[in-house]
């Protein structure tokens, strides 16, 4: 009798220890991961050096300015007071070009005819052919039989009373034919899908659009699809508020005059083939901008003074072909200043 009391008595103390003991191990362990976590927070392990696997890169083409920062002032006024230190690499991806395809003009002239115009193509180029529509002739497509990026427009220009009817979409329905008019035609790539989307609203001035800031005062209505941010690094154009890949919308019931323009420029990111590359200090960026080195995207829209607001890293997404999307800095500042230089240290650049 007495054994079998000694072993309960021993019995109860082992699970009483091993209950201990798993408590006590998921204690250490809470506490293990936290140091972990608080010392990598602290001490960032260096990421690995700039493997350069491109070589040295062309340099950054953005679009012809007589002086980009002439007549402006340049002020900084950052929350830190100073530009913000930025990381010391970045990815740059490989973007590859279209092969040319002995089939490319009868695919061109299918998706014509799909978009209801003339299938028969006028050669305006070695790959740039134009469609007419017989039935409206200010209505006209061009496409880039190798890129595939084309315009399709309406020259409102000769005739605005295709402003007459007003039955514009809502903003979230004119986002939403615009992709699936994408959709349909099977060119709304992932990177565009996964990025944002800007509504804006078009009133007709003499004979042009100019923005207005409500739905119940425009004539047009435009929706722009953007790419998204890549190592949460956003994408920029050489005109920020346009995206490559653009609608504009009139409140006509007529298929053919209901897309006044579509616009669609994408070169395509191979985000498989990469490499890194090391960049200039954001001091020295910031050096180069005030210096003219820089792009101004968007001038301030009031006053000749550039005060800046905010520095952080970018990619430039060019409208013209480019072999590979690298990273600026963006300087950011009142009154819609916008500006871009590039990252990439030169002693990479060509």
């Amino acid at each position: 009798m007495s054994s079998l009391t000694e072993t309960a008595y021993y019995t109860r103390k082992a699970i009483n220890w091993t209950i201990l003991g798993v408590i006590s191990y998921i204690i250490l362990r809470m506490f293990w991961s936290l140091f972990i976590i608080l010392w990598f927070t602290i001490f960032p392990p260096k990421p690995p050096p700039p493997n350069h696997a491109f070589s040295r890169l062309p340099a950054i083409q953005f679009p012809a300015q007589a002086s980009p920062s002439a007549g402006l002032t340049f002020q900084l006024q950052t929350i830190q007071g100073t530009v913000p230190i930025a990381s010391s690499a970045a990815t740059v991806y490989f973007m590859p070009k279209a092969a040319p395809d002995l089939l490319a003009l009868n695919k061109t002239q299918d998706f014509a005819q799909r978009l209801l115009f003339d299938p028969t193509p006028i050669q305006e180029s070695k790959n740039i052919y134009r469609f007419n529509d017989a039935e409206l002739p200010l209505r006209r497509l061009r496409y880039d039989i190798v890129s595939g990026n084309f315009i399709v427009r309406y020259a409102f220009e000769r005739d605005a009373s295709i402003f007459n009817e007003k039955n514009l979409p809502l903003e979230n329905a004119a986002k939403m034919e615009a992709i699936n008019f994408l959709q349909t035609y099977n060119i709304y790539p992932d990177d565009l899908a996964e990025g944002t989307t800007k509504i804006s609203f078009l009133r007709l001035s003499t004979d042009q659009l100019t923005p207005t800031t409500s739905l119940s005062q425009a004539d047009a209505e435009r929706v722009d699809l953007f790419r998204k941010s890549i190592n949460n690094m956003p994408v920029f154009t050489p005109k920020p508020d346009e995206a490559p890949v653009s609608f504009i919308f009139t409140g006509s019931n007529d298929t053919k005059k209901r897309v006044l323009q579509l616009a669609y420029t994408y070169w395509p990111i191979d985000y498989q083939t990469w490499a890194t590359y090391p960049l200039k200090p954001s001091t020295q960026a910031w050096q180069e901008l005030q210096n003219g080195q820089g792009y101004i995207a968007h001038y301030p829209t009031t006053g000749n003074t550039a005060t800046v607001r905010n520095v952080y890293l970018g990619y430039y997404d060019s409208f013209d072909p480019q072999t590979y999307l690298q990273p600026i800095f963006v300087f950011e500042g009142d009154y819609g200043f916008l500006a871009y230089v590039p990252a990439i240290t030169v002693d990479w650049m060509q």
